[in-house]
């Protein structure tokens, strides 16, 4: 009996092992596949790693939220096989521009015309290099309105026309009394 209790201890103790163990295996399994860097080939079959352009930093000049044509900068580089050109590309309603941009020794630079009518506007930057890789920037959103409609916050103009009233209305009052003793000492003397 005591021999059928341990053939039956060792046999649960196993079990309890395999089952601690195969979970614990597809952990570090999926934690290799996570951790492990993924590599950009985009050519798998030429036996070489094609790298993607660097879109290092980039903005707007300009105010086109107010309707005006802004310009846009780049600084996008390229250490693999060179940059062929860098655009600036607008997605909006009833407006999709891809211009290209020129390099002027430091950036690339370019220029987007006002925006032809209300909407939100995605602006971002696309460099192609001469491998035809290409990067994609992140978007700027600018959100253009021709005729906005222009509300009044209370908590920043109530101070304002308070004091103000309260200004007027002690002034009117000064005023007031400095009328009122002129009038009675013309009275007094019997000046009209």
């Amino acid at each position: 009996m005591n021999e059928l209790i341990k053939e039956n201890t060792i046999d649960l103790m196993i079990a309890m092992t395999r089952l601690r163990i195969l979970p614990l295996l597809g952990l570090v399994v999926i934690g290799v596949l996570v951790f492990i860097p993924a590599q950009d080939v985009t050519a798998m079959n030429s036996g070489f790693i094609l790298s993607q352009p660097d879109i290092w930093e980039w903005g707007i000049d300009g105010e086109p939220e107010l309707g005006t044509g802004f310009d846009v900068w780049a600084n996008v580089t390229d250490d693999g096989s060179g940059l062929r050109n860098v655009t600036v590309q607008v997605n909006g309603p009833n407006m999709t521009i891809n211009n290209l941009m020129t390099f002027n020794g430091t950036f690339h630079t370019g220029s987007v015309p006002a925006f032809p009518n209300d909407g939100t506007f995605y602006v971002y930057i696309r460099a192609y290099d001469m491998a035809n890789v290409t990067r994609t920037s992140n978007s700027i959103i600018i959100v253009y309105e021709s005729n906005p409609v222009v509300t009044i916050d209370p908590s920043l103009t109530m101070p304002y026309v308070v004091g103000s009233s309260l200004g007027l209305i002690v002034l009117v009052t000064v005023l007031a009394m400095v009328y009122d003793r002129k009038k009675c000492a013309c009275w007094r003397r019997g000046d009209p």
